[in-house]
């Protein structure tokens, strides 16, 4: 798909889109849009011609930046791109990889729009060596599951989408402790951290196991999950977004991970998990409330 071509045309007519895209005046192809210009300008190194709010925030691994510097500087084009449209709300997000000096990042941008304007941009990116879990070789095509819609009989309204994937983060931080609680995962569930897929598959020295069994074995057993937030939400597509700081035991010293999990949930059940995380101090913080 050429993104440049399309972020240029729904731009272009995005004013057009307003009049039958609901109250936050931006449909879904009016907000991935937004998204693709957001990348195609960063690829330039040059956000003069994004439509920025005066006030915008900008943060990258949970540190304020002005939009511009840090991997605005460096980061090349994208090779994949796998959103999440909220046009209640009027947020949009994607996972992304992008070329780096001749590497490639795994990459996350949320984007918050009010009349029109980018008001909010946060981002995460994750660099070889910077997470346990990391190959983004592997992430060549988005899963078209994300785009489906869903048949209104497996749809759910906005608190219930969120609760699913909270009581996933619930089920991580108490697996093998007296206050666990599974989540509630489709049987053939998988999950992919930095295009590495970590369910039904040997990880971590364990043998293959389902999401569900994997828990429900506690072999993440420790984690801690703080700042749980789910700023978008797409009730047609069953697509949730949640971002968290996460702390683990790294080699024996406790380390703080930043995280974007993009769930796909139809029925109540968490179908599919695409994570983009990055490994940070343990004093960090989101940047976010």
């Amino acid at each position: 798909m050429n993104y440049r071509i399309l972020a240029v045309f729904v731009i272009a007519f995005a004013a057009r889109g307003a009049d039958k895209s609901g109250a936050k005046g931006c449909d879904r192809a009016c907000l991935q849009g937004y998204v693709d210009s957001y990348l195609d300008a960063m690829a330039k190194h040059d956000p003069s011609k994004l439509p920025v709010a005066a006030s915008v925030k900008f943060t990258e691994n949970g540190k304020a930046l002005k939009l511009g510097e840090g991997f605005w500087k460096t980061a090349g084009a994208s090779t994949y791109r796998l959103y999440a449209l909220d046009t209640k709300a009027g947020d949009a997000a994607a996972q992304a990889v992008v070329a780096e000096n001749g590497e490639l990042d795994t990459f996350f941008v949320r984007l918050k729009l009010k009349a029109k304007k980018i008001t909010e941009a946060e981002t995460l990116v994750c660099r070889k060596g910077q997470a346990g879990f990391f190959a983004p070789d592997k992430m060549t095509t988005a899963p078209a599951l994300y785009s489906e819609p869903l048949p209104e009989s497996e749809q759910s309204v906005r608190s219930q989408l969120i609760d699913d994937a909270s009581a996933y983060f619930t089920a991580v931080q108490s697996e093998g402790t007296k206050d666990y609680h599974s989540a509630p995962l489709a049987p053939n569930m998988n999950r992919f951290e930095n295009g590495v897929q970590t369910t039904n598959v040997p990880v971590m020295g364990n043998p293959a196991m389902s999401g569900a069994e994997q828990l429900d074995k506690g072999i993440f057993k420790g984690l801690v999950i703080n700042h749980r937030r789910f700023p978008v939400v797409d009730e047609e597509h069953g697509v949730v977004v949640g971002l968290v700081l996460m702390h683990a035991n790294m080699n024996g010293q406790m380390g703080g991970i930043l995280i974007s999990e993009m769930f796909k949930i139809a029925g109540k059940q968490i179908e599919q998990v695409q994570a983009v995380m990055v490994n940070v101090p343990n004093d960090s913080d989101t940047g976010w409330k």
